[in-house]
């Protein structure tokens, strides 16, 4: 027998998750359309922005067909939220994101290989431990979810060290408004980021269907994924338009006709 939702509860997650999915498709749209108001250099990271929130999209499809199918007016028998989805996403996107934060920037090619080497492992890996705790799978480990939480967060403080601090070494060369806004990037990663556990913790110890937990840890997570992905998108395409103008006096005249006239 499927579990019972309040008006109130499926509400909410109803609207959560349409919002998620109109934010990621139209994102998506707007990228792909504007990636040639950048140079060429910089477009590869304009369209990885645009692939994470497409793939972001298809899953949130996916999420909203598994929700109504568990909780809808018209419900499965026997279906079962599956949180999968989420984590399948999270497992594609969440490496990319890493990925076009340093090919925005142009770095040399032997600087952006060291830190995509130890960004992207460490964001799989992030993914993959919290996976079990987040679905209650207890096939290496018969306990409560706080062991794939502790050990999902140290790949997280290692990726925060590795943008805070081997990142920051990098930034000397930048234009000033690159800098500043990759300031803003990795805050806004921090921010968004920290929201995950925060939604994992609140549900973890719940035994069973409980709603209050369920739906707080949906809101969060998708409320984190739409700031995580479109508004870092949408910063990614700015900085990309920072460094076009930067580096070529032309593309400033013609992108910036009245700032250049001023």
């Amino acid at each position: 027998m499927n579990e019972v939702m309040s008006y109130e509860g499926y509400n909410l997650l109803y609207n959560l998750f349409s919002l998620g999915i109109a934010s990621m498709l139209f994102t998506t749209i707007f990228l792909f359309v504007a990636r040639e108001r950048v140079l060429p250099r910089y477009r590869m990271a304009v369209m990885v922005s645009g692939t994470v929130t497409a793939i972001a999209a298809y899953h949130y499809f996916r999420m909203f067909d598994s929700f109504n199918e568990t909780f809808g007016p018209e419900a499965v028998e026997g279906v079962v939220y599956n949180v999968g989805y989420r984590y399948i996403d999270w497992f594609l996107t969440v490496p990319l994101l890493l990925v076009e934060t340093i090919a925005v920037l142009a770095l040399a090619r032997a600087v952006q290989t060291k830190m995509l080497v130890k960004l992207v492992p460490a964001a799989a890996l992030m993914i993959g431990l919290g996976y079990p705790g987040d679905a209650q799978l207890n096939v290496f480990y018969e306990g409560d979810a706080s062991l794939w939480g502790l050990l999902s967060t140290i790949p997280f403080l290692y990726i925060l060290y590795v943008l805070f601090v081997e990142l920051g070494k990098s930034l000397d060369r930048q234009p000033a408004g690159v800098v500043k806004k990759i300031k803003e990037l990795r805050l806004l990663l921090l921010a968004t980021w920290g929201v995950y556990p925060i939604a994992f913790i609140a549900s973890m110890n719940a035994t069973g269907f409980d709603e209050t937990s369920f739906v707080l840890r949906e809101a969060g997570y998708t409320i984190a994924d739409i700031l995580a992905k479109c508004l870092f998108g949408l910063m990614i395409f700015t900085i990309a338009r920072i460094k076009s103008a930067a580096d070529d006096a032309e593309f400033e005249k013609s992108e910036y006709k009245e700032e250049v006239s001023k």
